[in-house]
């Protein structure tokens, strides 16, 4: 696991993958009209960055736009491709489609929404929740809807899964569709779940993607049958070599579709895995830091959901309150009580070593 997990292939495609990734990140800066090229969007982003518009952008978000621009040289295909379906959801869903001239479709998922940390905390925990699964017609039109008891999904999977269920039947995609999906972070933890429960998807790249609970991994087996084996195997890890989000629960994808890749500027951020030019840097062996929280993580999967989700649910809650703007979404809430028990569980797996 770790170096050659991915051919040059996939690299290339995994790599054009990040570059929409990448645009996802700074989507909020200017809106983009239907059809409209990425290089255009680029185009717009830098009269945006250069006018302070719509808001002074930081110095991550320049270094991110700079990257863009630069890639649009060397990714041509990605140049050209044209945008569409661009979802922000009030729930915190934020993604959209590319369509490249091959007719290639590409389906790309930001990372964690404002109002969703709480929802990642869900998904490690154990809990087990229901959620109500739909099903489209042809013209996108609602068919059906089952709620699925005890499936130990989030909301926010769900939520994600739904919107490519509409946008498969708007569009009538199918297994000769050349799809690919993919997304950063929580992004690359709901392209994981869509790619379990379909089909019709070709490759799936997850970057910095974390895991699910052992509850959940075992209630998608259950639903998704003999299916299960067969589409995880369409899906691929792609992270910063000392990442910590990754290691976090249990993996979906087989051990040899990992790989880590050196980074620069920070461990969990999509643009550390890139140079200058958008391009990837080298494949690696995996860091000692990002071992290190897998070990805890790895302890942390082994209690049982009463205790486990006072962890995931407390350090969660600490990140919506200090990086999430936003109210928690799906009224999502976690007492000062549950926060301060679970961080003292948290200090203490932190500080136990591997034993």
């Amino acid at each position: 696991m770790g170096v050659n997990a991915l051919n040059d292939e996939m690299l290339a495609e995994a790599n054009l993958h990040a570059v929409y990734g990448l645009y996802l990140r700074l989507a909020h800066k200017a809106t983009p009209l239907p059809h409209e090229t990425l290089r255009s969007i680029v185009n717009s982003l830098e009269k945006a960055c250069k006018n302070d518009l719509p808001k002074p952008w930081k110095e991550r978000d320049s270094f991110r736009l700079n990257i863009l621009i630069n890639a649009m040289v060397h990714f041509p295909i990605a140049a050209n491709a044209k945008i569409d379906d661009l979802s922000r959801s009030r729930n915190g869903l934020t993604a959209c489609t590319f369509t490249d001239a091959k007719g290639g479709v590409s389906v790309i998922l930001k990372g964690t929404g404002k109002g969703e940390w709480i929802d990642n905390g869900e998904g490690l925990s154990g809990i087990p929740e229901g959620n109500t699964y739909i099903s489209y017609g042809k013209d996108g039109k609602i068919l059906s809807r089952k709620t699925v008891k005890n499936d130990y999904a989030t909301d926010q999977q769900v939520e994600a899964l739904n919107w490519f269920r509409y946008l498969a039947a708007k569009h009538r995609w199918s297994t000769r569709t050349k799809l690919t999906v993919s997304g950063y972070s929580k992004g690359g933890n709901k392209a994981q779940f869509i790619t379990i429960h379909s089909d019709l998807i070709d490759k799936c790249y997850s970057f910095d993607g974390q895991g699910f609970s052992p509850e959940a991994l075992s209630a998608l087996k259950k639903i998704t049958g003999l299916a299960f084996e067969r589409r995880r195997q369409h899906i691929y890890s792609l992270s910063a070599d000392n990442d910590y989000v990754n290691v976090l629960g249990e993996r979906l994808m087989p051990d040899d579709h990992i790989c880590f890749l050196e980074s620069s500027r920070g461990f969990h951020h999509l643009e550390s895995i890139l140079d200058i030019n958008g391009r990837f840097r080298p494949q690696c062996e995996q860091g000692s830091l990002s071992r290190y929280i897998e070990s805890v993580s790895e302890r942390l999967m082994k209690m049982p959901p009463a205790i486990r989700q006072h962890v995931t649910l407390a350090v969660m809650n600490l990140f919506q309150k200090y990086l999430g703007s936003d109210s928690p979404v799906n009224g999502d809430t976690v007492s000062t009580e549950q926060t301060l028990a679970g961080l003292s569980i948290a200090l203490g797996l932190l500080l136990s070593g591997d034993n």
